[in-house]
């Protein structure tokens, strides 16, 4: 039964509707089609190069995949220097003795226990800076536990290392696994793959993966390692390239020829609930342009709730709803389009129910973070 609201009431809330749609929906669509621009610019690498390497993994109670991970680790076609070190954070399962004994017999790798207390608030920053500590490379490499790589991932990472540039970032794809939450989140996950390598593209980047990441280790030194960001939850990856990005001169360029492959998306819902509103919580702590951008987008998303909302509970659509959602529905296709270029073995089946699931994510889940309502693993 449609609930019929005076008229008054019903103009009222179209206006505001309108108002959230243009003040936020503006920025968002113009920023969707930068992204889509950046995308079609081809980043250059140098050729080979033989920067020596540290390859620093953090793996915390990671008995099932560690051992997958080490091994395309020992797969790497790299002639430089280089050498992978594993912190165990503190893991209470059998990683350590896995490591133990792969480490027995390849030299290259080596083992660094996390503090414990950690001395961060972010476990996985305090872990990886102790593995930082003892890296001899110039070069630091970045991938998780629950990740492969691609035989020429040191090589093609470091071919980007241009004198000027103090950061590579790259792309990881999410394996889809076989429930449909799985796949929706692999398209996600494409989403913010597109989202960094548009903005790195256009020299002003916006995200960036540790799973595929590398930096400088003077450029660490230089921003003071984790001290700027050691007191916020996450963001090991974010964060530094935004120190980066601030505190310094240093270029930094997106590889899109090196795709690292990572494990589904957990299954049971609460663990995907638990991991979105992680995500969510360092758009908070973003400042200066990305800080609106995160404005208007939030705006946006409840300038199309309330559309929805009219339209369940008075039976109208507004026009400019229609408008603003079709308008989204069509660049984020298209940039996704694009990213598939990318991420080949995805497809764009699942868009349509992630656009509407994104709708709640955007509303719902900063608010839970700014309240705490999440957990770093165990």
């Amino acid at each position: 039964m449609v609930h019929r609201c005076p008229l008054g009431s019903v103009l009222n809330m179209e206006w505001l509707i309108v108002f959230l749609l243009i003040v936020g929906g503006g920025p968002y669509l113009t920023t969707i089609i930068w992204l889509w621009l950046g995308l079609k610019r081809k980043p250059v690498s140098t050729g080979p190069q033989l920067l020596s390497v540290s390859v620093v993994i953090a793996a915390r109670n990671e008995e099932e995949c560690i051992e997958e991970c080490i091994k395309s680790l020992r797969g790497q076609d790299y002639d430089g220097c280089w050498e992978v070190i594993v912190v165990d954070d503190r893991s209470v399962d059998t990683t350590l003795d896995i490591i133990r004994n792969i480490s027995s017999e390849w030299s290259k790798l080596h083992i660094v226990s996390a503090p414990n207390p950690p001395k961060l608030i972010c476990p996985k920053k305090s872990a990886l800076a102790a593995g930082i500590k003892i890296a001899k490379g110039e070069v630091l490499l970045f991938t998780d536990a629950d990740c492969e790589v691609p035989p020429d991932w040191i090589a093609s990472m470091v071919s980007y290392f241009k004198e000027d540039v103090g950061l590579v970032g790259g792309y990881a794809r999410t394996g889809k696994g076989s429930g449909v939450l799985q796949h929706i989140l692999s398209v996600e996950n494409m989403a913010i793959g597109a989202l960094a390598a548009g903005s790195f593209a256009q020299d002003k980047p916006l995200s960036c993966t540790g799973r595929n990441l590398a930096y400088r280790k003077s450029v660490y030194v230089e921003v003071g390692g984790f001290a700027e960001c050691g007191h916020l939850m996450g963001g090991d990856d974010v964060y530094m390239m935004r120190n980066i990005r601030r505190f310094t001169n240093w270029r930094m360029c997106f590889n899109r020829e090196s795709v690292v492959n990572s494990k589904p998306a957990p299954l049971a819902l609460s663990s995907v609930l638990d991991q979105k509103i992680r995500h969510a919580a360092k758009g908070g702590n973003y400042n200066g342009p990305a800080f609106l951008l995160g404005i208007s987008i939030y705006l946006y998303h409840w300038g199309l709730l309330a559309g929805l909302f009219m339209w369940m509970f008075t039976g109208l659509i507004s026009i400019w709803w229609m408008f603003f959602w079709g308008a989204r529905f069509i660049v984020d296709f298209l940039l996704l389009k694009k990213m598939s270029e990318i991420d080949s073995v995805n497809n764009l089946s699942l868009l349509p129910p992630l656009e509407v699931l994104y709708i709640p994510y955007v509303c719902f889940f900063p608010i839970a973070a700014r309240l705490g309502l999440f957990k770093w693993k165990e």
